[in-house]
């Protein structure tokens, strides 16, 4: 039995599937992650034209079967298609890198709106020339929605001494000098940086990260969403 979906995505990837067609993973607005087969999407002139390039979003429609992981795709209308990001060398390196995690974190039936919904923001900011600390502040923020928060405001996690300067990876938040054992000591412009990292629009952040921070945060993002260095660079 089969049954006829229609919403909205995100294209993660695309590779050729025999002669002439494509599999398309698309992260959806409203079904977690799919795998949709794009018939004829190689020959000259496929109705799905750009539509299933990476990065582009799109109005999805396709045929969801019982029991079956590859799901057979009808229609894709562009919303965004984000050309700009796929233009340019930088862009289009960051773009690669943000979609490799989404690939990495989303899971057939798990939905997360607010994984999708910051992935838009952080994309159309891009669109927008924000490039700096984009990655840095989507690692940071994905993280958080995948259900590990850092915990900056709380003193130190340990013994609840203010005044902490140090960040732990593992521990997940800030640590005084005492128990700071394998933290990371942070300077006061770094420890607001990544207070303002939580909070900020993406549209409205467009800052370099010192080399220590960007380390900080790779390395956050890789332990607690149990990835390596060939996801998260």
């Amino acid at each position: 039995m089969s049954r006829l979906v229609r919403c909205e995505g995100l294209v993660l990837k695309s590779y050729p599937f025999r002669e002439s067609s494509k599999i398309v993973c698309v992260l959806t607005k409203t079904q977690g992650r799919v795998d949709l087969l794009a018939r004829g999407a190689r020959k000259p002139g496929s109705r799905f034209g750009a539509g299933l390039e990476i990065g582009t979003e799109a109005s999805f429609i396709f045929y969801e079967r019982e029991q079956k992981t590859l799901w057979t795709l009808s229609a894709a209308d562009i919303l965004s298609s984000h050309q700009a990001l796929r233009d340019d060398p930088e862009s289009l390196n960051k773009l690669a890198r943000i979609l490799k995690v989404l690939r990495h974190i989303s899971h057939p039936g798990e939905n997360n709106p607010g994984v999708y919904n910051l992935t838009l923001a952080v994309l159309n900011a891009m669109d927008m020339g924000k490039l700096k600390g984009v990655y840095e502040l989507f690692l940071w923020r994905i993280t958080t929605l995948s259900g590990y928060p850092p915990r900056m405001g709380e003193g130190c996690l340990v013994c609840g001494r203010k005044d902490t300067t140090f960040f732990s990876v593992k521990q997940g938040g800030t640590l005084c000098k005492t128990h700071a054992r394998d933290a990371v000591r942070l300077s006061d412009k770094e420890f607001l940086l990544l207070k303002e990292l939580n909070e900020v629009s993406p549209s409205f952040f467009n800052l370099e990260l010192t080399p220590l921070l960007e380390g900080l945060i790779r390395r956050y993002a890789r332990y607690h969403l149990h990835a390596d260095e060939k996801v998260i660079a």
